[in-house]
């Protein structure tokens, strides 16, 4: 049965065993059949130009980013703007990815779906596990280590010299030895609370490698996932009561203004409410 209301929502999250050597984290689709990918990956034009993309951003807009050194600080603002990256947001609040689930009435039900990451592969901004991932966003869509992935470690890093010099140009000190799994992960990352939208939104997120080519994403392992496994927790959201659930939250001051914080959304909820 599809939840209707945050009553049911609560009574599933109450339904997640504890986990100690894990965390969970949250994210919430409007349809329940949109899948577990960043937003690069979604178009294949997009991903051939992925280190165009990455460029031209900030050739535009340069003074912009004078306070993102690194390749993921890069990635984030430029998510933030609504260019398609290799993140893939997710929130440590519940509520927040109810909210997102429930904020578009379509024909389909929504779905918040639930993540157990290991605590392993939760990392910081300043990982230099993060670094290699986010890197790849510089290379070529032609980057491939299919061919390279079983060779030794230090005949891996002969054949990827570029990539280590674009993670060097950040991190001056990082040693030039890959591990050849960093580079075919799905990892979280917990990042600077650099603006006021992640601040609101308890947001982190999945940052992805490849699976082989660059055109291909790395998978999320299918047992961080919640609702694959046998824990029989539904987290479907009735498409007929979105609007229902967007009202309650509003009660408890998740809505539109709170989580977008700038000051176009602001008056766009302003002018709801009061219209």
């Amino acid at each position: 049965m599809a939840i209707g209301n945050i009553a049911d929502f609560v009574k599933e999250l109450q339904n997640i065993p504890k986990m100690k050597n894990y965390e969970l984290f949250f994210r919430g689709h409007s349809d329940l059949n949109y899948g577990l990918e960043p937003s690069i990956y979604r178009n294949k034009r997009l991903i051939s130009n992925e280190n165009k993309l990455f460029k031209e951003f900030i050739i535009r807009t340069p003074s912009d980013f004078l306070n993102e050194k690194s390749a993921l600080e890069k990635l984030v603002k430029m998510q933030h703007y609504g260019l398609p990256t290799r993140l893939l947001d997710i929130t440590t609040n519940p509520l927040v990815a109810l909210y997102f689930a429930s904020s578009s009435k379509g024909k389909r039900d929504g779905k918040v779906v639930a993540f157990k990451v290991p605590k392993k592969d939760i990392k910081y901004y300043d990982s230099d596990t993060v670094s290699v991932i986010a890197n790849i966003a510089k290379r070529p869509s032609s980057f491939s280590v299919e061919k390279i992935r079983d060779l030794s470690t230090k005949e891996f890093n002969d054949e990827i010299g570029y990539l280590i010099h674009e993670i060097k140009e950040e991190k001056s000190y990082f040693q030039s030895i890959i591990n050849p799994e960093d580079i075919e992960r799905v990892v979280a990352v917990k990042v600077k609370q650099s603006n006021n939208r992640i601040i609101k939104q308890s947001g982190a997120f999945l940052i992805f490698g490849i699976d082989g080519h660059k055109t291909k994403p790395a998978k999320i392992p299918n047992e961080w996932i919640l609702n694959l496994d046998s824990t029989g927790v539904d987290f479907n959201i009735n498409n007929d009561s979105k609007e229902n659930i967007i009202n309650e939250l509003n009660v408890l001051g998740i809505n539109e203004s709170t989580l977008f914080p700038e000051l176009e959304n602001q008056a766009k909820y302003l002018k709801k409410y009061y219209g």
